[in-house]
Order: C-alpha cells, then sequence, then structure tokens
C-alpha cells in the first residue's frame, strides 16, 4: 500500500509539473524582457540580444522569442517540468518517511 501511495504522489506531482510548464515558461521569460512584440528595452533579454547580434534560428534566445510570441512549447520542456515534478514528489515522500520514524 505504501509504494501505491508513494507512486500516486510521485505521478501526481510529475502531472502538476508537466502542466505548470506552458504558464509558468511564459511568465519567467517575460519576467526578463522576452515579449509578444519581442525583447523588452532594457532588460535582459535586450542585453542578451544585443550581445549576440544575429539571431540564429534555432538558438536557445530564438526559442525563447518565440515561446514568448505564443509559440508552442516543445516537449523537452514539458518533459523537465514532470521530471521536476517526480523529484519534489519524491523528495516530499521520503521527508514524510522521515518525519514518521
Amino acid at each position: 500500500m505504501q509504494m501505491l501511495k508513494t507512486g500516486l504522489r510521485i505521478g501526481i506531482c510529475a502531472g502538476l509539473g508537466a502542466l505548470a510548464v506552458p504558464v509558468v515558461a511564459p511568465l519567467a521569460l517575460g519576467a526578463v524582457g522576452f515579449s509578444a512584440a519581442g525583447p523588452v528595452a532594457g532588460t535582459i533579454a535586450a542585453a542578451w540580444q544585443a550581445s549576440i547580434g544575429n539571431v540564429a534560428a534555432g538558438s536557445l534566445f530564438a526559442l525563447f522569442q518565440s515561446i514568448a510570441m505564443g509559440g508552442a512549447i516543445p516537449a523537452a520542456g514539458v518533459a523537465v517540468g514532470a521530471a521536476a515534478g517526480a523529484a519534489a514528489g519524491a523528495a516530499a515522500e521520503a521527508v514524510e518517511r522521515d518525519e514518521e520514524q
């Protein structure tokens, strides 16, 4: 029964992590200056763009700008969110087990 509870907790946390990525990623990118209209002047995103000159298609900067403009988040980003959620669930389970002992 404990194993089922642990698996369920980790699975739920992984699902929540995957679901949070499409919400959190655009907010985080907006916080550093990526916007639907392009990098906002005077922000980290603008400084980054100024430091690289011409932005290459497929680069990390281009990906971030695409996401900020409403583009799809790659499956790898959702997988990272799921993995982070699963790790958080496993950590919470370990803490709970330690407290019970």
